[in-house]
Order: C-alpha cells, then sequence, then structure tokens
C-alpha cells in the first residue's frame, strides 16, 4: 500500500467512525505517520481525500454491475425442480464477497450511513447501493428463477419485494452492526442461503 493509498485507508476509517466533519487533515496525518504537507502532496484537501473514496466506490459497485448478467443460470434443470444455482452464485460472489463482505465497501456503507444527512451526493449514492441496486439485482436473479419453474412468473414481484426487506433487515443485523467479524459474515450467509435454498423447494 502506498502513501496515497494508505491516506485513503486511514481517513476511510476514520470518517466511517467519527463523521467526515470530526476528523481533520492533522488527525488522518497523526493516524498514517506523515507530515502534512505530504498529504498536500497527494490531495488537495480533506473534500479531495472523501472524493476519491466516492469515486473509487463508484468505480468499484459500476464493475460489479456490469457482470451481473454475465452469471448463467441452469437452464437444463426441470421445470419444478428447485433451480438456485444462479441466486447462490450472485449472492455469494457480488453481494456477499465482493461487496458487503469487502472491507472496503462495509465502511463505505458506514459512511455513508452517517454522511446521508449532510451531504446530498452520498445520500443519492447511499439510496442507489442500498436499495434501488440490490432491489434491481434480486429482480433480475427471481425472474431467472420463475422463468425455470422455481415458483409462477407472476410472483416474482412480490416474492422480490418480501426478499430485499428481509436481506436488507440482514444486513444491518450482521453487517452494519458492531464489527465486522467472520462470525457475523458466516451467520449472516447462513441466513441467506436457508432463505435461497427454501424457494422452489
Amino acid at each position: 500500500m502506498n502513501t496515497k493509498e494508505k491516506i485513503m485507508d486511514v481517513a476511510l476509517h476514520m470518517f466511517s467512525e467519527r463523521g467526515y466533519e470530526a476528523v481533520s487533515i492533522r488527525d488522518i496525518c497523526g493516524e498514517v505517520g506523515i507530515k502534512e504537507s505530504t498529504l498536500y502532496y497527494h490531495f488537495k484537501n480533506k473534500k479531495d481525500i472523501l472524493d476519491s473514496l466516492i469515486e473509487k466506490f463508484r468505480n468499484h459497485i459500476d464493475g460489479l454491475l456490469s457482470h451481473i448478467d454475465e452469471i448463467p443460470g441452469d437452464g437444463q434443470q426441470k421445470k419444478g425442480k428447485k433451480n438456485d444455482i444462479a441466486s447462490s452464485k450472485i449472492m455469494d460472489t457480488y453481494m456477499m464477497d465482493s461487496y458487503l463482505f469487502d472491507p472496503f465497501c462495509n465502511l463505505m456503507i458506514r459512511l455513508m450511513m452517517i454522511e446521508q444527512f449532510h451531504n446530498e451526493e452520498i445520500r443519492v449514492l447511499y439510496e442507489k447501493t442500498l436499495f434501488t441496486d440490490p432491489y434491481e439485482i434480486y429482480m433480475n436473479v427471481f425472474k431467472r428463477l420463475a422463468a425455470q419453474g422455481a415458483f409462477p412468473e407472476e410472483q416474482a414481484e412480490i416474492i422480490v419485494r418480501q426478499y430485499h426487506a428481509y436481506m436488507t433487515m440482514l444486513t444491518y443485523k450482521y453487517l452494519l452492526n458492531g464489527e465486522l467479524t467472520e462470525e457475523r459474515k458466516k451467520a449472516y450467509a447462513k441466513e441467506v442461503h436457508k432463505i435461497i435454498g427454501g424457494f422452489g423447494s
């Protein structure tokens, strides 16, 4: 990790715990172990650090979303049989490992939870990444499952609404409540897989 990356990492940890306004350039430099002049070599000011973190997060999320449709379902299974392969792959690879379980993303979500009340850009990003994008992903997954016979297609939207609400609750309970630990991640994954395994059974 180079100096610029270290500055961003330390700032993110501090912003996500204390809030953006409560952290000073001096605080960040003290934690990184550098002079303020060194920080200003990499960033114009504290806002520039925040903007860089937001840009990194946006790029990460956009990269994940661009590959969702590439995950194949299992079209070979007969209609009526349980088919949760596409759903499990998306939940494990994208929603968990590369998003909710990812330390950077988890801290960014915590930062957004605090700063949504003070920064409109962050509020919009928070709504998009915590509510709108996951809903669209779930709709994509469950429409595939319905098309493959897991349940009637006309039930897909109501199932997605119920699923999304429950998944949001699990996210706050296990991943945004206290420290993100392996134990919490395992508990979250267990609950998610139990839900997915119930469809089409």
